[in-house]
This record gives structure tokens, sequence and C-alpha cells, in this order.
């Protein structure tokens, strides 16, 4: 009995130590804490939040969390998972957001000197080694030196989603019920799509699953809603970097999204002219002098097809675009010559259908897509100072 009172009273002065030594480095500044807040593990006691857990659980062991550091200080944390091997070896790639590693002014620069930690399911910490980062996209992939299962892709979703991360600190699995919704992304990419789960910025590169444990797309935070990036361009984008280790893309100059997602008096108007009308692209803008203002396309025009394909949804369309691209540059045996892309549009100020040839420009990096990289947010744990020692709660 002695014995066991001596052993607890060693390991509870070893740990008052610990806490002390990690107080005095935090008020010397020596370190500091990031810790991004977390979101929900869908639990409601429901059959529904049952079977979203046990989903969680089967891909779980595909999902990680990835923090930066530059000058020995965490800049920021993400959210990624395991989508395809790099090679026969047993490293894998691991999707995120470029958001973990974009310059904290925002711009389209990686941060200087940055280094990737990746916490693993179980628990483990290891170096990230960056392989390849699209600031138009925002997309990012981070190689790991260990063997992890590979995410299954997935298109149907039947309305019902979870979105997937992982807490950096803790280490502990996030899940959020929710759904797919016709609701417009507030950031600047056309192709993204919009979920109602509820995520934390943590959450941000994590995955968006059906109940089949495939992957839809990946995750961003916004303050309201949750966007993700279909996998339709997500592969496309990996496919691209590893074919010619850049993105090639097609930059139209035009602002649309789908007929599903505009209001409903803009939708009004449109069907006063095309009453059978219910699928298609509505151009909400045309930048001077582009190759769609070139080409004659207008503000309120609905595109309809793209060459002899019937077009639903915005990242349909991004998709035929990076398709096209791909075999112009294996055509011209690069990005030379004049590329193509024709559309038919429904014209709702005169009624009129029309055919449409653009010549296209390749996307350069003053047309990116903008993404708001918000500052990381740092928070102090709370230091309790009581008469039996130095506690944290």
């Amino acid at each position: 009995m002695v014995g066991e009172q001596v052993r607890h009273m060693l390991a509870v002065r070893d740990a008052r130590k610990k806490e002390t030594a990690e107080l005095l480095k935090r008020l010397n500044g020596e370190s500091d804490f990031s810790v991004e807040d977390t979101f929900g593990d869908c639990n409601d006691g429901s059959l529904e939040s049952l079977q979203a857990r046990k989903v969680a659980l089967f891909v779980s062991k595909s999902i990680v969390s990835l923090s930066s550091f530059a000058g020995g200080k965490r800049i920021r944390v993400c959210s990624g998972f395991v989508m395809r091997q790099k090679d026969d070896t047993d490293a894998n790639m691991i999707l995120t957001s470029a958001t973990l590693v974009r310059s904290l002014n925002g711009d389209n620069n990686v941060i200087s000197d940055v280094t990737v930690k990746v916490l693993l399911p179980d628990w483990r910490i290891t170096d990230g080694h960056i392989l390849l980062v699209d600031f138009h996209y925002n997309v990012a992939v981070v190689k790991v030196e260990t063997d992890l299962p590979v995410l299954e892709e997935g298109t149907t979703n039947n309305g019902v989603v979870l979105a997937l991360g992982r807490a950096y600190e803790g280490g502990y699995l996030m899940c959020s019920r929710g759904q797919a919704v016709n609701q417009k992304s507030t950031f600047e990419c056309l192709e993204l799509l919009v979920s109602s789960c509820e995520i934390s910025m943590a959450g941000s590169g994590g995955p968006l699953v059906n109940y089949n444990g495939q992957v839809l797309g990946m995750n961003f935070y916004e303050d309201n809603q949750t966007s993700y990036l279909p996998m339709l361009i997500v592969s496309r984008i990996l496919e691209q970097h590893q074919s010619f280790g850049k993105l090639i893309s097609p930059w139209l100059g035009l602002r649309y999204t789908s007929l599903h997602m505009v209001s409903l008096t803009t939708l009004e108007r449109i069907y006063q002219k095309f009453p059978d009308v219910d699928q298609g692209l509505y151009v909400s803008k045309v930048v001077d002098g582009s190759p769609a203002d070139v080409a004659g396309l207008c503000v309120g025009d609905v595109i309809v097809k793209c060459g002899e394909k019937v077009l639903l949804t915005a990242p349909e369309f991004g998709s035929m675009l990076l398709d096209a691209a791909v075999a112009h540059v294996e055509s011209f045996g690069g990005c030379d010559g004049d590329m193509i892309i024709e559309v038919a549009i429904k014209r709702r100020r005169d009624g009129n259908t029309l055919s449409k040839t653009i010549v296209v420009e390749m996307l350069k990096e003053n047309n990116y897509n903008r993404w708001p990289a918000p500052m990381p947010t740092y928070k102090m744990r709370v230091i309790n100072v009581t008469p039996r020692g130095i506690g944290s709660y």
C-alpha cells in the first residue's frame, strides 16, 4: 500500500512538473497552440445517426488531419483523405485543401519554408511531403510514407451525405450529417456544389461521402454553408498534374450556374420564353473582351449543350472543358493553336436558339478563382492555478 502511494505521488509530481514547464514556455512565448474548433459526431440517438456513425467508422482509416508549420509555429489545420497511391511503394497520396499551405496574405503562393505534419488514424504523426498545389481549384496533395486504405470514388448520393474530418489535437474523428442542396456556393469557383453538413475550418479538405462510404467530393468551410468540389473535377485535376505537371484549363470569361440554383424570379423570365427548358446553365456575367464576349454570349443566355452533350450542372460543364483542354494539348503537342468550344444557347431576350463557337484562351493565374484564406485562430489553454498545484481545463 505504501509503495502504491509513493508511485502515485511521484506520478502526480511528474505531471505537475510537465504542466509547469509547459506554462513557463507559453508565458515566455516559446510555444503556441493553434486549436481549430471541431464539429459533431452526428449522434442524436436516432437510427439515422447510428447508420451514419457506422459509415464514418468504415472510412475512418482513410481520414487524416494535417497541420502546416513555419518558423516553428503552427499556421493552419485541415483534414484530408487517401485517394490513390502514387506508386508501388507503401506511400500514399493525401488529398486536402491548398488553404493548408497558402500564403497568409491570400495570394497564390505557398507559405515560405512551410512543413507539413500528418496525424494518421492510429494517432501517429508523420512528415508530409507536398506533391501538388493547385490554387485555381484550391487542391493540394501531400505524400506520406505509410500504407492507408484508399477511398473509393462515388457519383450518386441519393441526397443524404456525411462530411468527415479529423482534429489534429486529440485525433478525434468528426462527422456531420446533411444533404446535397440546390444552392450556390459563395466562393468564386463555378464547379462547387453545396451540402447542408456543418463543419469547422478543421474540416476543410475532408471528404463528403455517401452512405456506401464512397467519396463524392472535397469539403471547404464557409461561414454559413459547406461547399464541396466534386470528384468529377478532382480526378481530372490529379490526372492533369500527373500528365503535364500543371493544370490545363480553358478560360471562357463566363460566370454561370445551374438553372436549379437560380432565383424563382429569374427562372420565371426564362420559362416565359422557353417553357420546355428545365436544365442548362444560366449566364450571369460575361467579361468584356473575353472569348465568350467575342463569340456573342450575353447575360441571360442559357447554355443547354456543349458539343452534342446536354448540360445539367456546372461541374459537368467544367469536366467537359478540362477534357477538351487535354484533347487539344495531345493533338497539337502543346497549348498552341486555336482551341474551339461549340455551345448551344437559348437567348432569353428574343427566344432564339443559337449555336456559338468560342475560341477560348488557356487559363492564366490572373483568372484563377479567388479563395478566401482566413487567418488561423490561436486559442491558449486556460490555466487554473490552485493551492494544490497547476492544472489546465
